[in-house]
């Protein structure tokens, strides 16, 4: 499957890449992206194939004060950071890119070796800066086996930072990737435009925050300057407001000249609400003198007073008969061992081969693939969403450790509660209940409720993939057919339309059903609030979730955990606690668990 794909590289957290505070000639960068960060808050972006790799970064005196000061001034060069060897000049593949008005009119094309790390190429002829916005970037010809070669910042995206083009064919914008390590080269004698001048954007959006109140946010800033900046005074304003809010924030460190860091700080939000609405963000001071003019940080936030708890929902894909499946299991079960908050999870018997498990749902579910050819197993979604730092609501498996999926969790559970969604049964009847977010009230918005069983043995339900050579020894004392769906409580498989109240309320009573299972140690009820767009993958998201404990196989209370049978103890999700009674600190807290198919209740 072609894909552009994020590849964290985890193997030299401290490094730093490089400081721009030492050029190779003597232009001057200008740019958007940090010139040293740690090599955690780097993506990289490529597709994993044979193919020609394009990126850009846009520059637009429309946009930025620097660039106007700027004109008349030369562009001499690009400077890229890449991420191998590309000694590709003599075939025309290798080199930098300068583009004039939109990415696909190239005016400069610059063939030349580039070598791992930062590079400074020179255009065989500079350009001139004038009103026209222009694009600076590098090529390469990726191949099968090489890294990904684009590297973007992944903490901060600037807008209209990162155009990529893959084997040539069209240009797009990513706005959740990063900014692309591209900065121009510049005479010396530009350096005077934008000696004293930052840009700041907030870095964590979007974020749900209450209308004309602080909030906690990270803030990128980027030292455009060859001074050190000690402090600066921001101006920002949210959409609605009807003047900025100047904080001035001193820096725990120095931040270098040319460097980038990022801080957390008290910031404003505007009056206006909506899931989309404008915040921005300009530099007007640095070490407390009146800064140049610069760039504002545009970005987006998500402003409402209705602030619910996000429960994130983790849905896999999977299969009796998908090979690597298990292993994909065995991490994500270690991640939501080591995660401290609450989630749901759902699994999805379906998208390349189906089983045993396969129900109606599951195949229905399978359109946010976005077609046939590109479905497969084991693969992974959480709130139905992109995430930041990835290209598509589907993953595939990752390295095999749990953090990828811790990772990919802890961003699944910061973003944005749209809805409240609340699930009780009284034996007969089942109910959904909630509040839907004001300025979603009035779009179609669907529910989902699911009866599905933890804990179902592989003795009966053989899995395969459970003896590979390279599987983890405890693997089948872990693995477990966890989220099996027995059961769609709504009369369409892929969620009801729900119907909403004035004020955004809701309430849905199903009947209750009995479905005897395949034999697990407990059944759940999970209800989930979600969009349906099967033209647009993207508009999908699950705007909340919500389980419940609906039975277990048996009943048989204890009063402590030394009462307990021998054998292996799970939780209701199926999890198998490890060595509980090996070591004292393992021992059971309060709660309940599954013990030879018995209900354990310690009290």
């Amino acid at each position: 499957m072609k894909t552009i794909r994020n590849i964290w590289q985890r193997s030299l957290v401290a490094l730093l890449l490089f400081h721009l505070a030492l050029p190779i000639f003597s232009q001057v960068p200008y740019g958007y992206a940090p010139a040293n960060a740690v090599t955690d808050d780097l993506s990289a972006l490529g597709g994993n194939i044979n193919q020609f790799v394009q990126g850009l970064t846009k520059f637009d005196p429309a946009q930025d004060p620097v660039l106007q000061r700027l004109k008349g001034k030369e562009v001499k060069g690009v400077r890229c950071y890449v991420r191998a060897d590309y000694k590709q000049a003599r075939q025309k593949r290798s080199g930098v890119l300068a583009s004039s008005g939109k990415p696909d009119n190239i005016v400069r094309q610059t063939y030349a070796d580039l070598s791992e790390g930062w590079n400074d190429v020179l255009f065989d002829e500079p350009f001139v800066i004038g009103d026209e916005p222009f694009y600076l970037g590098w090529q390469a010809y990726e191949t099968i086996g090489t890294p990904y070669p684009l590297v973007a910042y992944a903490k901060a995206t600037v807008p209209q930072s990162c155009f990529v083009n893959l084997g040539k064919k069209s240009w797009e914008e990513y706005t959740d990737r990063g900014t692309l390590l591209i900065f121009a080269l510049l005479d010396d004698e530009a350096a005077s435009s934008f000696d004293h001048a930052a840009y700041a954007q907030n870095t964590t959006h979007p974020q749900t925050v209450a209308p004309d109140q602080d909030f906690t946010g990270g803030l990128y800033i980027h030292n455009f300057s060859p001074t050190p900046i000690e402090n600066l005074e921001i101006a920002m304003q949210g959409e609605g407001a009807t003047a900025p809010t100047y904080k001035t924030i001193s820096l725990p460190t120095p931040l270098e000249a040319y460097g980038s860091t990022v801080v957390v700080a008290q910031l404003r939000a505007g009056t206006t609400e909506g899931t989309s609405v404008d915040w921005t963000c300009t530099v007007s001071k640095l070490n407390h003198s009146e800064a140049q003019s610069g760039r504002p940080g545009v970005t987006k936030l998500y402003v409402t007073v209705d602030n619910f708890q996000r429960t994130p929902i983790i849905e896999e894909f999977t299969s009796q008969r998908c090979v690597n499946c298990p292993q994909m299991a065995y991490f994500l079960e270690k991640a939501l061992e080591q995660y401290g908050g609450p989630y749901v999870y759902v699994a999805h018997h379906s998208g390349f081969q189906n089983d045993s498990f396969t129900c109606e749902a599951d195949k229905a579910i399978t359109y946010i693939f976005g077609g046939y050819e590109n479905e497969y197993n084991p693969a992974i979604m959480y709130n139905r969403a992109v995430l930041d730092g990835e290209n598509a609501v589907i993953q595939g498996i990752r390295d095999m450790s749990p953090t990828p999926y811790l990772e990919a969790l802890a961003k699944a559970a910061q973003m944005p509660a749209m809805a409240e969604v609340n699930i009780q049964s009284d034996g007969s009847n089942i109910t959904v209940s909630g509040r839907i977010a004001r300025d979603l009230a009035s779009q179609s918005i669907y529910l989902s409720c699911y009866l599905v069983e933890d804990g179902i043995s592989i003795e009966k339900y053989p899995q395969l993939g459970m003896d590979d050579d390279d599987a983890p020894d405890d693997l089948k004392d872990v693995f477990r057919h966890n989220g099996v769906i027995l059961h769609h409580f709504t009369d369409n498989a892929v969620g009801d339309v729900l119907s909403v109240n004035s004020d955004g309320t809701f309430s849905v009573s199903f009947a209750s059903v009995e479905k005897a299972g395949f034999g697990g140690s407990g059944q759940r009820l999970v209800a989930l609030v979600h969009k349906v767009n099967k033209n647009d993958l993207r508009d999908n998201q699950v705007l909340n979730a919500a389980q419940m404990t609906y039975k277990t196989s048996c009943i048989h209370q204890f009063e402590n955990e030394n009462q307990a049978s021998e054998a292996a103890v799970y939780d209701l999700n199926g999890r198998r606690i490890q060595n509980w009674r090996q070591n004292a600190e393992k021992s059971l807290p309060k709660g309940i668990y599954i013990a030879n198919g018995k209900k354990i209740v310690v009290k």
